[in-house]
């Protein structure tokens, strides 16, 4: 069996050329029709983890980073970002270049996380610890009475640690 044809990276003016983007909304549209496609159908499917996927030239896409490339022209360096952590929300204002580390930084918290905030846990004697990972190391904020100053602590220190990607901005999409 021959080997696949290795095809050209996507360029912008390909996506340009294929889908219409409006960044109001967020919405990605096919420019032309495709088999079993309409001109103007939006473009894409919602993966399981809750980006937007698209699929141009026998390739799938996620729908951000396609956005970013018609938008500055080229791919972004390392990620993007969605600023308020809502996967599918694809307007330019929600989307940043962003380093692996950033990205992070701008999450939820995970299944296994009791106490619903990332940073804060309670202590075996019922008071509340709040911490925050800088520089590869954990740093203890301080150990609080109730769950709330350790919830400003945590946010106190992502503003002056994480700045614009602290994870602040998550908690108006709740």
């Amino acid at each position: 069996m021959a080997p696949r044809p290795q095809l050209p990276a996507l360029t912008a003016e390909r996506a340009r050329a294929l889908l219409i983007y409006n960044p109001e909304t967020g919405a990605l549209n096919w420019r032309i029709a495709r088999p079993g496609i309409v001109s103007g159908a939006l473009a894409g499917t919602r993966t399981s983890e809750g980006y937007t996927q698209v699929e141009i030239d026998y390739r799938l896409y996620k729908a951000h980073r396609v956005i970013w490339l018609i938008m500055t022209g080229k791919w972004p360096a390392h990620q993007v970002d969605h600023k308020n952590g809502m996967r599918a929300d694809n307007r330019w204002k929600n989307l940043r270049a962003a380093t692996p580390l950033q990205n992070a930084r701008n999450r939820r918290p995970g299944k296994r996380n009791s106490s619903g905030r990332i940073g804060v846990t309670q202590t075996a004697s019922g008071r509340w610890q709040a911490f925050i990972g800088v520089d590869l190391q954990n740093r203890v904020l301080g150990i609080f009475d109730t769950f709330d100053e350790a919830v400003a602590a945590r946010r106190a220190g992502e503003t002056e640690h994480y700045g614009e990607f602290a994870a602040q901005s998550l908690e108006a999409a709740e």
